[in-house]
């Protein structure tokens, strides 16, 4: 039985926003940290560097909740919306998997060091955005 439901209003979404942000920053930046030492890459590599992981995890958390916003003033019904949520965001995420994936084949000198684990690193990193995201905005 699905049921017609008042989505998150505008202050809680920014709430939520502001909640995914506070555990993902400190998080991520860490995990960043950890991924540089485990995978061998030089220190100096970009993708595992400060300024893309802090955009990567404020963007992505931003994104989501304007996808939140869109999606929920088209549908109403909570289990719909919930179940397009996670659908949508499951296809960016494999979508979203192009970007390490694609260091395999660039000839950047940017890029030099990269390694399977660090593209890995990335992925896993992708998956922590979007996991702690609809955890964040899915929660009651």
């Amino acid at each position: 039985m699905s049921t017609v439901f008042a989505p998150l209003t505008f202050p809680d979404l920014l709430g939520r926003l502001g909640l995914a942000c506070l555990i993902l920053v400190p998080l991520i930046l860490v995990l960043g940290q950890v991924f540089v030492r485990v995978t061998g890459v030089p220190p100096s590599y970009p993708p595992l560097s400060p300024l893309p992981l802090l955009s990567g995890a404020i963007g992505g958390s931003l994104l989501s909740a304007l996808g939140y916003l869109l999606l929920s003033t088209v549908i109403k019904d909570q289990k719909t919306l919930w179940t397009v949520l996670v659908v949508l965001a499951l296809a960016l995420l494999v979508a979203s998997f192009h970007l390490p994936w694609r260091l395999s084949y660039t000839r950047s000198a940017r890029f030099t060091g990269v390694t399977v684990s660090a593209q890995v690193a990335q992925a896993m990193l992708h998956c922590v955005v979007v996991g702690t995201n609809l955890a964040v905005l899915l929660r009651r």
